[in-house]
């Protein structure tokens, strides 16, 4: 197959783009320029003059109870077993104690290469992530005692002057990513752990953030370094956030990571600002940044960061999402010929290019990466806080759970790195420490803060969950318990109890896929209509055991393909049920009789599945429940 390579100066492709209307006031970008062309802010704004932002609603840390019928639930539980058998703690500490001069017992299984070995620390971090979510919703003996055992491995090999990373604290010494991935993986882990309940963590996160800032050999050089630079931004924004964050954090970031010219560029909604991002490589990593300007936003009131975020949405959303919400970009090379860069290894055909709506299907476009959807919903989450009404950030966090996130993980627990179209989910049979299972296992372990937010007057209820929320208003614990069989069964009751009568506002979501309004009952009495893609505010005062009920109007939905992997002459669709991506499943392992989409019939045996009775041999299912079936998300059709 034949490479090609793209002069970036001379390809500008605009796409279509919501945001479009928004004044652009800057040159567009050339981004074939040499590296150091690129700059950072260098310079840091005063914290007196920040005017930090509140959000409607805050995110729940803590008592949120699942139910045992709970997918989420389930979900959870296989990510402890993931963890449990997956590396040990002092395979974790390894370069920690190589880095102290402590002696390290025997290692009990080979250190990976690269993940292991050129990302130092990296492999804490993972399972810091995936424990200290999953430690605030379910306790887990085990789980915790290896997480403090961890916790204490790091602290004996911390150095006098705080420092913690698994690495040595010399520019040449570092490899491949370690200063930004490890470093975020780490960071993200620690913050995890010490809202689990270890106050080690924050202790050991501050002094290792004290290091960090005074760290001047590398700050210059960290947007620069090699492969996916930009990634270290969110650590530390993160670390500000938390309860032991400094201004020195966000001041650093600010003249390091801040890149005016690349905020102007989204918020123009020029795509160029993706697929030709010029410091490293184009990636869905670029998504880690996002989260951290919008955080910049939160902290400093700057509505610059705002609007380019908003861009960032709009880019991403319009052009590199696929149906169903996988990401469709990953990693593209940059090399210079001439005097100027030009992005290589770009195959149309495989999608290596990344061109605005490419969409690349099969295992060799290296697309739908875990980890790029964990960046997208933690992105829409942030933008939920901010404008909690826009349904369509709950609707993206809810497309990336059923079906990136719950079709990522094995029914063992392991944890896929693609979200392929068409052919056969990846085969894990093991543990690798690779970024999706890193950015997996910590959303796994985080899924219950998605289902509700919670108001100063109230309460959101965004996903459909079996589950219990039990929060404070008007100094009184209220809780809300949800009953419903979600997907299997479109049923939602919500059941209110409290010591006494309050008043507050309870916000329910009406999904974007919903076939029509959607009615809502209080105590079986009609309460509200709403209309798809809102959120109706049912306001009154509650009393204990009031009942709300309503019906999810589930219908099939089928998008046509189009992208890189379209074949002449044949048309293909793709099938949601509500937001459900299915796929076709065929017996025979062929994939490609014509089948219409608009004719499918539920079978009643199995929920979620569908076939056409002129076609029985080959049915649908949820992407998420397949296993080792051959399927393909797009299915050629007759269907409109």
């Amino acid at each position: 197959m034949k490479t090609i390579i793209f002069n970036v100066s001379i390809i500008m492709l605009l796409s279509a783009c919501t945001s479009a209307d928004r004044p652009v006031t800057k040159a567009r970008m050339d981004y074939s320029l040499p590296e150091e062309s690129y700059k950072t802010r260098l310079t840091a704004s005063d914290p007196v003059t920040w005017k930090p932002v509140t959000c409607p609603v805050i995110v729940p840390e803590s008592d949120i109870e699942l139910d045992n019928n709970s997918l989420f639930k389930l979900a959870m539980e296989q990510n402890i077993r993931y963890l449990l058998n997956s590396f040990s703690v002092d395979h974790m500490l390894y370069h920690f104690r190589i880095r102290s001069g402590i002696s390290n017992p025997p290692d009990d299984s080979p250190q990976v290469h690269i993940w292991d070995t050129h990302l130092r620390g990296a492999n804490a971090g993972r399972f810091m992530m995936g424990a200290g979510n999953t430690l605030r919703w379910m306790e887990n003996i085990e789980l915790r005692g290896r997480l403090d055992e961890l916790i204490d491995g790091i602290e004996a090999c911390r150095e006098m002057d705080g420092y913690i990373l698994a690495f040595p604290h010399t520019i040449d010494s570092l490899r491949y990513e370690e200063p930004n991935y490890a470093r975020t993986n780490f960071t993200h882990g620690l913050i995890e752990v010490g809202i689990a309940g270890n106050p080690k963590a924050y202790s050991l996160l501050r002094g290792h953030a004290d290091w960090f800032n005074q760290w001047h050999e590398l700050h210059p050089k960290l947007i620069y370094w090699p492969n996916n630079s930009h990634q270290g931004h969110i650590a530390s924004t993160r670390t500000y956030l938390s309860p032991v964050g400094k201004p020195e954090d966000i001041q650093i970031a600010e003249k390091y990571y801040v890149c005016d010219w690349w905020l102007d560029e989204l918020a123009a909604c020029r795509d160029a600002a993706i697929w030709q991002y010029p410091l490293q490589n184009p990636h869905c990593y670029l998504i880690t940044s996002f989260e951290a300007y919008l955080d910049h936003y939160l902290i400093t009131g700057d509505k610059t960061f705002l609007d380019a975020m908003l861009g960032a949405w709009d880019l991403i959303h319009n052009n590199w999402e696929h149906v169903g919400g996988s990401i469709a970009i990953c990693e593209t090379l940059w090399k210079v010929e001439n005097g100027k860069r030009v992005l290589k290894n770009c195959v149309p055909t495989s999608g290596n290019l990344y061109l605005p709506r490419s969409y690349s299907l099969g295992s060799d476009g290296h697309t739908g990466e875990t980890c790029g959807n964990v960046f997208w919903l933690k992105f829409n989450q942030r933008l939920h806080r901010l404008f909690p009404n826009e349904e369509k950030y709950t609707a993206e966090i809810e497309k990336s759970i059923y079906n990136v996130i719950l079709a990522a993980q094995t029914e063992e627990g392991w944890i896929r790195y693609h979200a392929n179209m068409e052919g056969q989910k990846e085969s894990f049979g093991a543990a690798f420490n690779t970024c999706c299972e890193g950015q997996g296992t910590r959303l796994l372990g985080s899924l219950p803060e998605y289902i509700y937010s919670i108001a100063s007057d109230g309460l959101y209820v965004n996903l459909y969950e079996p589950s219990t929320i039990r929060w404070n208003i008007n100094g009184q614990t209220v809780a809300l318990e949800q009953k419903t069989g979600f997907p299997f069964d479109n049923e939602v009751n919500l059941t209110v109890s409290m010591p006494s009568s309050v008043k507050m506002k309870v916000h329910i979501r009406v999904p974007s896929w919903v076939a029509d309004k959607m009615y809502i009952t209080v105590n079986g009495k009609k309460a509200a209509t709403g209309k798809p893609g809102t959120y109706i505010e049912l306001v009154r005062k509650w009393n204990d055991g009031d009942l709300i009920s309503f019906t999810l109007p589930m219908v099939l939905k089928t998008t046509k393909y189009t992208g890189f992997d379209t074949i002449q002459g044949l048309d293909r669709y793709a099938v949601e049920y509500g937001p459900i991506l299915l796929a076709a499943i065929t017996d025979n392992q062929d994939t490609n009789k014509i089948i219409d989409v608009q004719r499918l019939i539920p079978d009643h045996t199995r929920p979620l599945h569908f076939y056409n009775e002129e076609n029985p041999s080959v049915y649908f299912m949820p992407y998420w429940l397949i296993s080792d079936e051959s399927y393909s998300v797009f299915t050629p059709s007759t269907g409109r």
